[in-house]
Order: structure tokens, then sequence, then C-alpha cells
């Protein structure tokens, strides 16, 4: 079956453009927008959406609504955070997972995009993904379809080929290893035609936490899970911190997650006598903002839940794996700025693998870089932070 794959993969994509191209040739021809219509393309993960954050307020500047209308494509897994942020008039939630099918649902989307009559489409992701990213700037037909050269990590030689030629201009990119702060800040250089330095991600959140039991205790957040098992530090390292935590301050702790993390929440609460909540499952995407606005510290896994807690200005504690070591976490040091973000982390010399690990992993255990953090080297960089 190996050798058929490369041919499979051309087949799939080739009946991905045909379908694309039946939906888009029934579309309605759109009506003329009385403003200059700008789609921002943005359908990667939380923590890029949040990444990302920087430089997407200055498009709006470049942009200004007094002649111009932004509407923001991105990813339904943030989008309810997105439409609470003035960058943009409008967001479109796309779920990525429907939408990478065959469907009408897919169908449906192409051709709301294909009737907003757009002037200017931008994909500012540097890990462009050609069934989604690519097809959504296909679709929008817009008179100037911009995105970044990016790399090939999610796309083969055929797929990047054929969507380049989707695009009126490709934004070069270093060939120098940069975080993604840096690159989101080199593709906006390219679309000002001028040097943009970039900053840490800040987010402004409205509203309060609405657990009722929470207002008035000081309490912290742990954040168990990541997006795979390999990458989660073990979870009876965190019934240990909790332990410590609740032994120097008394404080309550909630365990946060996605839905599916319930059982390892429940873990962690079996195996230590501090008071610990299992929210795992419970919190819409605002709501676990709002919640690490008024935590006092997190600790976390590398999730997208670390840039919010960075972004909303709570101290934050990172046990970060090896893979994408530099390219999300840890963050650049930039002159004259601050983050509250620090970094665990076991250096190995296979730092760098993009996650193809070198070393045989059980089925449910973490790799090494993550199951050689000691606890005591996680204690190390929270314990300051339980005065601050």
């Amino acid at each position: 079956m190996t050798f058929l794959k490369p041919f499979l993969i051309i087949i799939r994509s080739l009946l991905f453009i045909l379908f694309d191209s039946i939906a888009l040739w029934v579309a309605i021809v759109p009506k003329h927008n009385q403003q200059k219509l700008v789609l921002l393309v943005r359908q990667d993960a939380i923590g890029d959406f949040i990444l990302w954050l920087d430089t997407a307020k200055e498009y709006r500047k470049y942009y200004p609504p007094e002649n111009c209308k932004i509407i923001l494509i991105g990813n339904a897994l943030w989008s309810d955070l997105a439409k609470g942020l003035p960058f943009w008039d409008e967001v479109l939630p796309v779920n990525v997972k429907a939408f990478k099918t065959l469907s009408r649902y897919r169908w449906n989307i192409l051709q709301k995009v294909r009737n907003f009559g757009a002037e200017i489409a931008i994909q500012p992701t540097y890990s462009r993904e050609f069934y989604h990213g690519d097809s959504l700037i296909r679709a929008s037909n817009a008179s100037k379809k911009v995105s970044s050269a990016g790399n090939m990590s999610n796309r083969d030689r055929l797929k990047t080929i054929i969507a380049d030629r989707w695009h009126t201009e490709l934004i070069p990119s270093s060939p120098e290893p940069l975080s993604e702060l840096e690159r989101n800040a080199e593709f906006f250089s390219g679309i000002l035609k001028k040097l943009y330095l970039p900053s840490y991600p800040e987010l402004e959140v409205s509203g309060d936490c609405n657990i009722k039991e929470l207002k008035r205790k000081s309490f912290y957040v742990l954040s168990i899970g990541a997006n795979k098992k390999y990458r989660e530090w073990p979870y009876k390292f965190y019934a240990i911190i909790a332990q410590r935590i609740h032994k120097k301050t008394g404080w309550l702790g909630l365990i946060c997650g996605a839905e599916n993390e319930f059982d390892l929440g429940e873990h962690i609460k079996k195996l230590c006598d501090a008071p610990l909540q299992n929210y795992t499952g419970q919190t819409t995407l605002s709501e676990l903002t709002r919640l690490l606005v008024k935590s006092q510290i997190l600790i976390s896994n590398e999730t997208g839940t670390v840039h919010i807690a960075n972004a909303v200005g709570t101290p934050t504690v990172c046990i970060l794996g090896g893979g994408h070591f530099g390219r999300f976490v840890p963050y650049p040091e930039l002159s004259g700025q601050t983050s509250r973000l620090k970094v665990v982390y076991h250096k190995m010399p296979c730092y760098g693998c993009d996650w193809k690990c070198v070393y045989q992993i059980k089925e449910g255990e973490p790799a090494p870089c993550i199951s050689n953090i000691s606890v005591d080297a996680v204690w190390n960089e929270v314990r300051p932070l339980l005065s601050h």
C-alpha cells in the first residue's frame, strides 16, 4: 500500500479541486460592495491565533473602517473569542474538520466566501493547508490574493505547486528558524513593504468569571492535556505540584482542559489531598479566558491555554517538549518588553524533531523530552510566582 499512497494523494487532491470548482462555478455572482472588502483567512489552532494578535490589530489600522470592511474567516475553535475583538467587522467561523470533507458544509462555506465579493484576501499562516486555508483563498476570487510562501510541513510538492498558482502574491519567508511571533511580523512587513517589529500579544477581555463560588476565592489553574498523549506531562506530577501549591498558599486548584480529559482530571484529584475542582470540558474558550484573567497562576503543557494566559497577564509556567522548540515557545526576547511566561524543559540532542520522535514510545506515554522534566524543575519556576 505504501507505493500507492502518492497516487491516492493525487486523486484526493484532484477530487477536492473538482468539487470546489463546481461549487464556485454555480455560486451567485456577488454584489458590488460600497467599501473595499478585505478577507483575513486564519484556520490554524488556538495558540496560533493568540500569537497572531500582535499583528492582527495592525490590519485594522492598515485597512481603516472609514473605507474598508474586514471579515475574518476563522477556525470555529476560537471564533467566539475573535468575535469580541475590535480588529474586524465580522467573523465567519469554519469547522475545520467538517470543511476538510467533500460535503454540503464545504460547498456552502465556499459559496459564502465567493459571494462576499472581496477585493483582497490575505492568509498570514506560515504553515499553510491546501484543503482549507489555500482553498478559501481560491474561493474568494479576490483581485489580490496574498499568502506567506511558508513551509511545506502541511503540504506536499504537488499541493504547493497548485495552491501557489491560486495567489497573486506570495510573501517570502526567511530560511532561518524564527519563532511564530517573528514569522507573523515578517509577513506583515511584507504587507506594509517596510519593517514591522514583533511584540508579545495582549488580550483584553470584557466580562467577569461567571462561576459564583470562585468570585471571592484565590485559585490557580492546571491545564493538563495536550493535542497528543506523548506531549503530556505525567498526571501524577501535576498532583504533586497541586499538593505543594496548597501547602504554601491554601489556594483552590482548577483543572481545565477538553471534555475528553475529564477522567485525567479525576485521576489527579484522587492522587492528592489538595482542594481541586475538575472543570475539564465545562468552559467555552471565552469562559476559560475569563478564568485565566482571575487565576493566580497557570501551570500547563504546551497548549493554546499558555498563550492565552500570557496574553491576559497571568503568570504562566509551560512544561515544554522539544518537537517544536523555539517556534511557539519559548518566546523570543524582545527589547523593552517583558513576558510573564516561564518555560521548563529538558534539553536533548533531538530537539526540533517536529514531533517525529526518534525514540520508541509506548501508546499513552509521554516522549522522553517530556517525561524527563522533573517535579522539582517545575516547582522551581512555580514557587517564586506564588507571592507575586
